[in-house]
């Protein structure tokens, strides 16, 4: 890749040209780095939100940590796509946490909208609790999953935690996101122009980002086909293990002597 110049495309390599360029004037931070205030020195919040994919992200994370870049992961406790409390996905925190990186929560406010209001605090409490139980930090910094779909953060400015949508982070400072698989034009002019913020968010997507570039059609048709398979293989499991059951195998005798 062309050293001075930014490719629209969502390749380890591109990823790598965005980072080292930023990292030029910019130093990458986790939420948890800037827990006393902002410092004096220019730089930028490198977050990332896993919805979908835990291995995209343990994926990003060890080349991150393998060059001694170090960010925050959002995790969502509860989804379509990974359990934290499943035996696959149980140690997923710890990895993260073991690189160096920070592991945040990434809380659905659907999951809140099932409760009253009153209860969303400790529901979020009880969430972040628990998801530093499960990656051996305590979690400092939470983010609403999908908030272009879900309207407004209910959380922010509680002073629960810091928020990656409170002020601070959000609107005092410039935010940029490669959600969807796309960048908005000021994110695009701020990667291109050469033209940095002395501090910005920089939020990213692991499931966007691969050794080889995808269009957002194969990305999620990959991501679906993975889930089918997966949903597929535990259904043949699941009925070989019954089928061997010793209840089923006395069942199946009394029915054959019948």
């Amino acid at each position: 890749m062309n050293a001075d110049a930014m490719r629209d495309s969502f390749d380890y390599d591109t990823y790598w040209w965005i980072i080292e360029r930023l990292s030029r004037t910019n130093r990458p931070l986790r939420f948890a780095d800037l827990a006393g205030g902002f410092p004096t020195t220019p730089f930028f919040i490198l977050r990332h939100d896993v919805d979908y994919s835990p291995a995209a992200a343990l994926d990003l994370a060890d080349q991150e940590a393998r060059r001694g870049v170090h960010s925050t992961y959002f995790l969502l406790l509860n989804g379509l796509y990974y359990n934290m409390l499943s035996p696959e996905h149980a140690s997923f925190g710890r990895r993260l946490a073991a690189m160096g990186h920070e592991v945040g929560l990434h809380y659905d406010v659907k999951f809140l909208a099932a409760f009253p209001r009153q209860q969303w605090r400790d529901l979020i409490r009880m969430q972040a609790t628990l998801l530093g139980k499960l990656s051996g930090k305590r979690v400092t910094a939470i983010a609403m999953h999908q908030p272009g779909l879900n309207g407004e953060d209910p959380m922010r400015h509680t002073g629960q935690y810091m928020n990656a949508y409170d002020d601070r982070f959000y609107r005092d400072i410039p935010y940029f996101s490669d959600s969807c698989r796309a960048w908005w034009n000021p994110a695009w002019e701020m990667l291109t122009s050469g033209h940095t913020p002395p501090r910005f968010q920089l939020a990213l997507h692991p499931i966007n980002w691969a050794e080889h570039d995808r269009d957002r059609e194969t990305i999620f048709e990959t991501l679906h086909s993975n889930l089918a398979q997966t949903v597929e293989s535990a259904g043949d499991e699941l009925l070989r293990r019954i089928a061997e059951h010793r209840g089923v195998l006395q069942h199946q005798a009394r029915a054959a002597r019948r």
